[in-house]
């Protein structure tokens, strides 16, 4: 793998952390705010875990590959 490859890679690494972490956050809050009864809290906790799960899906989606044109594909380098 080439250095930005790796970078890349341990880049996209570092965001599945961070949504899984923030993923992880939300369900204990809204844990806890269901423990308090406060219908207000819910619904603010509720939220915060659909933006959390939103994250992550989105993280853990891998990105598209560029689409090459299929005229591209046949051309070969000319060797020098």
């Amino acid at each position: 793998m080439t250095s930005q490859a790796t970078a890349d890679l341990d880049a996209r690494q570092a965001a599945i952390s961070e949504a899984a972490r923030r993923l992880y956050d939300a369900e204990i809050a809204l844990h806890i705010a269901r423990q308090t009864g406060v219908g207000a809290w819910i619904s603010a906790a509720y939220d915060r875990l659909h933006e959390a799960v939103v994250a992550h899906n989105a993280a853990i989606t891998p990105s598209p590959q560029p689409r090459q044109h299929p005229d591209q594909r046949r051309l070969r380098p000319v060797a020098a």
